[in-house]
């Protein structure tokens, strides 16, 4: 079998040396080839992480059958990464092997694991999403700003796309409902969108 190690620690400061240790008495334990090892001082949160990068490049060349990495939360802090990195990591038919949690994703216990954390990758996202809007909503209906700009309500989005169909320009839409170019040009590109 041969295995790579994924290890990430957050700062400097901090000793990389403690998952290598633990990962290497894993490796040698279940007799495993090490090819590689892929390492970064990097915060978990952060979606630039070149050697992270390097690894999902090189499993899909076929370079290596497993990664071992210390715990999850070495994989990433967002649950939407961790799940898009063993999920990339599956498609190109490398395993992962967590050596805290005792996860192993070529076993169904491990492949049941990593459908619950993609569903709750995708309960915090509509959460995420539904709160948004939310925020969104309640900003729009006291007229308050979201983002760089003013936002528009239904009605001034309602307006822009009477008065296009009126024929008016958007120059004229801008001046006649007091929106920016881009609103307008906004608007009609999502209606355009919708009616596609």
């Amino acid at each position: 079998m041969r295995v790579v190690k994924y290890q990430r620690i957050s700062t400097s400061r901090q000793e990389i040396e403690n998952q290598t240790n633990a990962l290497d008495k894993q490796i040698e334990l279940l007799g495993w080839t090490c090819v590689g090892e892929y390492k970064e001082v990097v915060s978990g949160v952060k979606d630039n992480r070149p050697q992270l990068e390097q690894m999902l490049k090189d499993a899909r060349l076929k370079k290596f059958d497993r990664v071992i990495v210390f715990s999850l939360d070495r994989l990433g802090r967002k649950i939407v990464s961790i799940v898009n990195t063993i999920h990339s990591l599956e498609e190109s038919g490398v395993h992962v092997f967590i050596v805290k949690e005792a996860v192993d994703t070529s076993t169904s216990q491990g492949a049941i694991f990593a459908n619950f954390i993609s569903i709750f990758c995708s309960l915090e996202r509509s959460l995420m999403l539904s709160r948004q809007r939310e925020a969104i909503d309640r900003i729009r209906s006291q007229g308050g700003k979201w983002g760089k700009g003013k936002l528009i309500s239904q009605e001034q989005r309602d307006g822009i796309v009477a008065l296009r169909t009126q024929g008016l320009s958007y120059r004229g839409i801008c001046k006649e409902l007091d929106v920016s170019y881009g609103s307008v040009q906004h608007t009609l590109k999502m209606r355009d969108k919708l009616s596609a």
